[in-house]
């Protein structure tokens, strides 16, 4: 949906990259693996993740990103709601750098 809207971003499910071998492997490994594929991680994980960064940041290792999805403001089937969303964020600012940036994705208003 994400890649539809925007052509040439590109975005995957986990189940997707890297033909599903990170699917049940620990955090900081998908994490690793995402940086070093240039990808930003888009995550309903609020519980675990947080901790894996805090571990990345105190021994100064880089992240691409994370975008952190709330439960509360977007259901985990609501697909479009939350490509809604990322294209918003992604248009508000197409050249952010998004090395150890980390966000929480806010619901949008309206919808193009």
């Amino acid at each position: 949906m994400v890649q539809k809207r925007l052509p040439g971003t590109q975005a995957e499910s986990l189940h997707e990259f890297s033909c599903g071998r990170f699917i049940n492997c620990e955090d900081g490994m998908i994490l690793r693996e995402a940086h070093q594929s240039g990808y930003t991680l888009a995550t309903f994980d609020v519980n675990t993740i947080p901790a894996v960064l805090q571990e990345m940041a105190e021994a100064q290792e880089n992240h691409s990103g994370v975008i952190f999805i709330s439960s509360k403001s977007f259901a985990q089937n609501d697909h479009q709601g939350v490509a809604n969303a990322l294209v918003a964020l992604i248009e508000a600012d197409p050249d952010a750098v998004w090395t150890n940036r980390v966000v929480f994705l806010r619901k949008c208003e309206a919808v193009k």
